[in-house]
């Protein structure tokens, strides 16, 4: 417990200094941006020294604008929202293994605009230590650009993300990751774009049946459904619905995934070796 409370208090240190001379965040409206703007909201001097800037593009999960406005609201941040057309950008739309790392390069352009533009010194993300020990690409890309990680600085795990942002009443602490929507395609194959409003809805169709954990993936006209196994059985009274509502929306072939809901399941077919080269953390 001491270690953890030692954390935090790193944390707000870590929040306190990089809001002298002005800091820019990456805000998406998830539980580890959103610990950094409410300590960021608390510590300030002024209304000015935190901005914070949201993604707006075709890989974006229906609901993250809406629910970034709310927190920014609450918490009184100016919120930007960049306006981006990822697929303007061959080497994401051909959803190579560092699809990734081009994505957060093309994407944190637009923060580091915004930090010139006002006159700031720092941008800021909500990736965590727990993200540095999984495959993702992009975090070297953030790296590579100046990007700063309190949380990451901190030490923080997401468990302790959501305690913290628990504590500080923060809404959205138990909130499910939300990735992009180009996660739901296997790799080295061409982003089918007219799908991707399709596995936004069909997972919230699923959704709504009371599952939290959903990701479609698709592969031509194969669709892989994966939720935690405990919801199977949910799934399987429900399969009428879902069958349907999934081919409303254009899915061919449905199936289930029998080993279940896993974050970047996507990832299981990649080398070792190709992940370390792309995010060097892992060798750690």
């Amino acid at each position: 417990m001491e270690d953890y409370e030692s954390k935090k208090e790193k944390l707000n240190q870590l929040v306190r200094d990089h809001l002298e001379g002005g800091a820019v965040l990456a805000f998406s409206g998830g539980v580890d941006s959103s610990l950094i703007l409410k300590l960021a909201s608390l510590y300030r001097k002024d209304e000015n020294d935190i901005v914070a800037i949201i993604y707006k593009t075709e890989t974006s999960p229906n609901g993250d604008l809406e629910n970034a406005q709310n927190l920014a609201r609450e918490m009184k941040v100016k919120l930007y929202e960049a306006d981006i057309s990822v697929f303007d950008n061959e080497a994401i739309l051909n959803n190579p293994i560092d699809r990734c790392y081009h994505c957060k390069s093309f994407l944190f352009e637009e923060a580091f605009k915004l930090k010139d533009k006002l006159g700031y010194r720092y941008v800021l993300d909500g990736s965590n230590l727990d993200d540095y020990k999984v495959f993702r690409p992009g975090l070297k890309a953030l790296h590579d650009k100046g990007v700063v990680s309190l949380l990451k600085e901190a030490g923080f795990s997401k468990e302790m993300v959501r305690d913290y942002a628990k504590e500080l009443g923060i809404s959205v602490y138990k909130r499910p990751s939300s990735p992009c929507l180009a996660t739901r395609f296997p790799y080295n194959s061409r982003i089918n774009t007219q799908m991707l409003d399709a596995i936004d809805k069909g997972e919230a169709l699923i959704k709504d049946l009371g599952i939290k954990n959903v990701r479609i993936r698709l592969y031509g006209d194969n669709t892989r459904i994966e939720v935690e196994r405990k919801d199977f059985p949910i799934v399987m009274e429900n399969l009428d619905t879902i069958t349907r509502g999934l081919k409303d929306l254009g899915f061919t072939y449905i199936n289930l995934d029998l080993e279940g809901y896993r974050s970047g399941s996507m990832d299981e077919v990649l080398e070792d070796k190709d992940k370390v080269e792309l995010n060097p953390w892992l060798a750690q």
